[in-house]
C-alpha cells in the first residue's frame, strides 16, 4: 500500500500547496457542481480506487473531484499512435506481465497506456499476465472537469533510453502553459515534476518516447492540485445589441461609437470582417451568421468595458474554438449558444442593458 506518511500527510501538504496557489493567478469558471471537493483546497489523484484490469475512460481525485477523463494512447512498433485507448491501472506493489520494472512498494496503483495486442486478464502467452505497460511508449491525457491548478506529479521508470519524454499541460483553448523534458533516470527510476503551481490546466498530456526509438514504458501516479475559491465581482459596464453595434460603426457620423476602432477592418475567422459580417443576413435560418451577430456584439459590449458572467465567458471560449474550425458543435448548439449570447447583449443577464 502506499506509504502512510503519505495518506496521513494528504492535508498538511495541501495546505503548504495551496498557499502556493493563492500567489498564482486566480482561476476562472470554478464551478462548485461540478465537483464534491471544496472549492479553496488541494486534492490529488493516486488512482487507488480505480480498477485493476480492465481499460478506464475516467477517474476520481482522493476527494471526489470528477470524473477526469483518461485517455491513453499506445505507439505500435512502427511508431505509429493507435486511436484506441489503452488506459489501464498498474498495481506497483504487485508487478504483472514482464514489469517487474515497475515494482515499487510504496506507491501502489498507477495508470499506464497497457501494451498492444495483449490481454491483461488470462492470456495463455504471458506467464505472469496482467496489466503490462507498452513498450513502444504512446502519450496520456488526462482532462478535468474545471481549470485546476496543478502542483506536481510523480512518474516511474523513464528509462535512459527514453530521452524525449515531455509532460504538456493546456489550457480550456488548448494554449499550451507549461511543459517539461521527464528525466531518463533508468530503469525503476523515481522523479516527481514540479509544476510551479500552473493555473487554469483544463489537461494535461504526458508523452513517452525516446530519441532513437519508439520505446516509452513507465506510468504516472499522485497528481497534486488545487483548485480555488470562486470569488463574488461586482458587474461593470453594461450593454448593447446587435442593431446597435451595426448602427454606430460609421466613423464618419456623430453617433459612432469609438468601440469599433480596432474592429472596423478586423477579420472575423475567415468570414469577412466584422462589420461586413454584422450585416450579413442569415439566409435560410445560417447559424454559424446568427451565432456570429451575437458572438461579435457579446465582443464588442466587453471591448466597451461590460463585465461577463461565467457562462457567457465559457459559450465565448467554445464559440471561438468552432469558428476557428477545433470544435464540431451541433445546429441546435450553435443556436442556443447565440440565444445565451443575446440574452447577454440584450441585458437580461450580464451587467444589465445600457440606457440609451
Amino acid at each position: 500500500m502506499k506509504q502512510t506518511l503519505l495518506k496521513t500527510g494528504l492535508m498538511a501538504l495541501a495546505t503548504i500547496a495551496f498557499m502556493g496557489c493563492e500567489s498564482d493567478t486566480e482561476l476562472e469558471n470554478i464551478s462548485p457542481s461540478s465537483q464534491n471537493m471544496l472549492a479553496g483546497s488541494c486534492d490529488n489523484i493516486n488512482f487507488e480506487d480505480a480498477p485493476l484490469g480492465e481499460t478506464i475512460t475516467e477517474v476520481y481525485s482522493t476527494n471526489g473531484m470528477g470524473p477526469i477523463k483518461v485517455n491513453n494512447m499506445a505507439r505500435n512498433p512502427e511508431g505509429v499512435m493507435l486511436p484506441e485507448n489503452r488506459a489501464m491501472i498498474f498495481d506497483t506493489r504487485n508487478w504483472t506481465g514482464d514489469d517487474s520494472d515497475l515494482y515499487t512498494p510504496e506507491w501502489g496503483k498507477a495508470l499506464i497506456i497497457q501494451e498492444i495486442g495483449v490481454s491483461p486478464i488470462d492470456d495463455p502467452n504471458v506467464a505472469n499476465d496482467g496489466p503490462n505497460d507498452n513498450q513502444w511508449g504512446g502519450q496520456m491525457e488526462l482532462t478535468f472537469p474545471e481549470a485546476v491548478t496543478l502542483s506536481s506529479m510523480k512518474v516511474l521508470d523513464i528509462d535512459t533510453y527514453e530521452d524525449d519524454s515531455w509532460v504538456y499541460l493546456y489550457d480550456k483553448a488548448g494554449k499550451e502553459l507549461f511543459k517539461y523534458k521527464l528525466k531518463p533516470l533508468g530503469n525503476n527510476s523515481r522523479q516527481t515534476v514540479e509544476f510551479g503551481n500552473t493555473a487554469n490546466v483544463m489537461k494535461m498530456k504526458v508523452v513517452l518516447a525516446g530519441l532513437n526509438s519508439y520505446s516509452g514504458s513507465g506510468a504516472i501516479d499522485d497528481i497534486m492540485f488545487c483548485v480555488a475559491a470562486p470569488t463574488e465581482e461586482e458587474p461593470t459596464g453594461c450593454t448593447r445589441t446587435q442593431g446597435y453595434w451595426k448602427n454606430h460603426a460609421d466613423p464618419n457620423k456623430k453617433k459612432y461609437d469609438s468601440t469599433w476602432d480596432e474592429y472596423l477592418n478586423k477579420d472575423f475567422y475567415g468570414m469577412g470582417d466584422y462589420l461586413a459580417v454584422l450585416k450579413t443576413a442569415p439566409k435560410g435560418g445560417n447559424a454559424d451568421i446568427i451565432l456570429a451577430h451575437q458572438y461579435i456584439a457579446a465582443e464588442l459590449n466587453m471591448a466597451a468595458g461590460a463585465s461577463a458572467p461565467d457562462d457567457v465567458e465559457a459559450v465565448m471560449a467554445d464559440a471561438h474554438l468552432y469558428f476557428s474550425g477545433e470544435l464540431e458543435v451541433s445546429r441546435d448548439e450553435l443556436i442556443s449558444w447565440a440565444e445565451l449570447l443575446d440574452d447577454y447583449n440584450n441585458g437580461k443577464i450580464g451587467p444589465g442593458h445600457c440606457d440609451e
